[in-house]
């Protein structure tokens, strides 16, 4: 036989009232509802729009157009077009004035060489000696349109009269854009 269960209540329960605490948690519960309600729609169109957006992306604009299978004649057409735009944005009026303006009577410029996809121009020149090529690479290095501007070579013209310097100078422009 076992004993009955004795069931200890040490403090007995007492008829609960709504206090103001009670209250005041309903009302707060409620408020945090209503202003949760305009975030709720303002998600919701945000959804909706970016759905629309992506049904758009699909029917053809130019970033989907540009993920999808590329015909070989378009991305040729497309290359064409991006050198030429790269023609245009170079600075080819400053170039010519600051190559203009380093001019001197001792340096005869005979070559000029640009890359316009390494914004780079290589010079080829005449100078009557050492002393007028380091000049003119000087004046080259000290205007501020140019950059990075070296001396590649050098080399003395023994056959030709008075034994000329002809040498070369690259330099860069401005920042890719």
């Amino acid at each position: 036989m076992r004993p009955p269960t004795l069931r200890l209540e040490f403090a007995p329960r007492a008829r609960r009232r709504l206090g103001a605490s009670d209250a005041l948690l309903a009302l707060s519960a409620l408020l945090l509802g209503a202003a949760l309600l305009p975030l709720g729609l303002v998600w919701s169109d945000r959804d909706q729009q970016l759905r629309a957006l992506e049904a758009l992306d699909a029917k053809g604009t130019p970033a989907a157009r540009a993920r999808g299978p590329v015909d070989p004649a378009e991305a040729a057409r497309s290359k064409l077009a991006l050198q030429v735009a790269h023609h245009l944005v170079t600075p080819w009026g400053d170039l010519l004035n600051t190559l203009e303006s380093a001019r001197t009577e001792s340096v005869a410029l005979l070559a000029m060489e640009p890359s316009v996809s390494k914004r780079s121009i290589r010079l080829t020149a005449e100078a009557r000696g050492t002393e007028e090529m380091l000049a003119y690479l000087g004046t080259l290095q000290r205007d501020p349109r140019l950059s990075a501007v070296v001396l590649m070579s050098h080399q003395v013209q023994l056959q030709a009269p008075g034994t000329p310097v002809r040498f070369q100078i690259q330099a860069g422009w401005g920042a890719l854009p």
